[in-house]
């Protein structure tokens, strides 16, 4: 685990296209708006795309690092709120499955930067073994899932393997895309009812966040929606969310 930091978060799925990714920028620009130092990592270090949410274009990324051209605080970008995030590379294949090498350079450049209370992982969606290695790093894991079946079918896949591979017996579930919050328990419910069943881990529901046109509005123009909508109903929803982050 990475040791300068409070709280190293991982924010994880079972597939893509659940919102994993923006509920991570715009949870660090919550985090970072409560005064909390905040670093975001795009763990997703073949096809990043942190750096689009915050509608910034890096100069230097994580591979750059990798290559030795460039220390961790050379690539580091600025964001609202203090906050402040690592980008990744798109279209190098190369990281998709980091080395012993590359993860031993990755982990050092991260344990060099400053002290901060909370590093978010930006991972990618699957169980690849970047994957499962981020998951390991961090002290807690969150994952993302949705009411498309598919994707609580992967939850339960992406727990299952997580928990054989890591040991790890705790992880926390974010609902995304509901109607309401009764949809989210239930949903809770289901998956908990799977995993008491055939796993020894626990799931803690963590809260949820709403269908909201606000958040394709602002992540169409490359904004984040908490930012720019702090009254709409998904910004209250993560805002709660990270609310319970800070107290605990």
């Amino acid at each position: 685990m990475v040791k300068n930091g409070r709280r190293t978060i991982a924010i994880t799925s079972g597939k893509g296209g659940v919102g994993k990714s923006s509920i991570a920028s715009n949870m660090a620009y919550l985090l970072g708006d409560r005064s909390r130092s905040t670093f975001i990592l795009d763990a997703d270090l073949s096809l990043g795309n942190i750096d689009i949410m915050f509608g910034m274009v890096p100069k230097f990324n994580i591979k750059h690092v990798m290559d030795g051209m460039r220390q961790m605080d050379e690539i580091v970008l600025k964001g609202p709120c203090g906050i402040r995030i690592i980008p990744a590379t798109s279209g190098v294949s190369e990281f998709s499955e980091l080395n012993h090498n590359e993860r031993a350079v990755l982990l050092s450049s991260l344990a060099a930067l400053p002290a901060h209370d909370f590093l978010i992982v930006d991972t990618s969606a699957g169980i690849s073994s970047n994957v499962l290695y981020f998951n390991a790093l961090s002290e807690q894991i969150f994952i993302v899932v949705t009411p498309d079946p598919a994707s609580i079918t992967d939850s339960y896949a992406m727990i299952k393997v997580l928990s054989r591979r890591t040991g790890r017996k705790d992880f926390n579930i974010i609902v995304n895309m509901v109607r309401q919050e009764s949809e989210a328990l239930e949903l809770y419910k289901k998956l908990v009812g799977v995993t008491d069943r055939f796993l020894d881990v626990y799931l803690d529901y963590f809260g949820f966040v709403p269908l909201d046109q606000n958040v394709n509005t602002a992540t169409r123009k490359q904004r984040l929606w908490a930012e720019h909508f702090p009254n709409c109903e998904a910004t209250r929803a993560l805002s709660k969310i990270c609310d319970r982050l800070v107290s605990e």
